[in-house]
């Protein structure tokens, strides 16, 4: 190979790695399959109130600190209009909880509420409301146990287990492995 011929097999080599690098990173945001939030396997924890029941209307948040031997763990409780797998049912209310760190990279998620709004926060048009990571605008579904449903995140949201005693709804545990402290 002649030294001439370098400049022009340099080039077409770096754009030809930089196109597959391309190609495979808009294939894992966009068409890997996700794993579903299944049935959760739970592991006890100290018993938090979160809320009463019937103070929340459907889709409204309540943010809470859960508390954990690494820490207090930043979740929220939420009223869905249908049940959600590892979510709590009581007669025509239905809630669930879930952590706020994202399993991308443990960045605060935030709630949001307004589709519309979030086509243009997240570049990401969705028929409800959504968890919504503002480090690499990553998705969850709380309607779906908190699965990732865009951007970089794979794995769906731990759970906090809800129980109801009376009127009063107490955090009682969480989901296990507690992604993102807990690895994979």
């Amino acid at each position: 190979m002649r030294r001439r011929d370098l400049f022009f097999y340099v080039p077409v080599a770096v754009a030809g790695g930089f196109f597959a690098w391309l190609g495979l990173r808009a294939y894992n945001l966009r068409f890997r399959p996700r794993p579903e939030a299944g049935e959760p396997l739970w592991r006890e924890g100290p018993r938090v109130r979160v809320a009463r029941r019937g103070e929340l209307g459907v889709w409204e948040v309540r943010f809470f600190d859960y508390s954990l031997p690494l820490g207090p763990l930043r979740a929220l409780l939420l009223r869905l209009p249908e049940p959600a797998p590892g979510g709590l049912s009581l007669g025509e209310e239905h809630y669930i909880a879930l952590s706020r760190i994202c399993t991308h990279q443990a960045c605060t998620l935030n709630y949001v509420p307004d589709p519309e709004a979030a086509s243009i926060l997240y570049n990401f048009r969705y028929e409800r409301p959504f968890l919504g990571c503002p480090c690499h605008f990553g998705a969850f579904d709380p309607q779906l146990g908190g699965k990732a449903v865009y951007g970089p995140p794979r794995y769906p949201l731990p759970r906090i287990r809800l129980e109801a005693q009376g009127e009063e709804i107490l955090a009682t545990g969480h989901e296990v492995p507690l992604r993102p402290m807990e690895g994979t």
